[in-house]
């Protein structure tokens, strides 16, 4: 993945990316339920948050376990926390 910036994408640009990814390399891909998408084998969950006007990609690198836990999955964070991002 280098040369591919992660975060402060377009989601959809990512999103492509990644899939593009997954088929050239063989990664397990994932869509958890609020449509984020996760090559789990490699521990990388691809996020979005808001950022004033524009949508953006915010990643979060996790134990491939988590990701294939509905339990942790369904507790991963889905934006910035403000009391972080101030």
């Amino acid at each position: 993945m280098a040369g591919f910036p992660l975060a402060g994408r377009d989601p959809e640009h990512a999103h492509q990316y990644l899939l593009d990814h997954a088929a050239q390399h063989g990664n397990c891909l994932l869509y958890t339920l609020d449509d984020s998408l996760s090559l789990t084998d490699l521990g990388l969950l691809m996020r979005s948050q808001q950022v004033g006007e524009a949508r953006l990609t915010r990643p979060l690198f996790v134990k491939e376990e988590w990701l294939e836990s509905e339990y942790y999955r369904d507790r991963l964070p889905l934006e910035g926390d403000p009391a972080i991002d101030g």
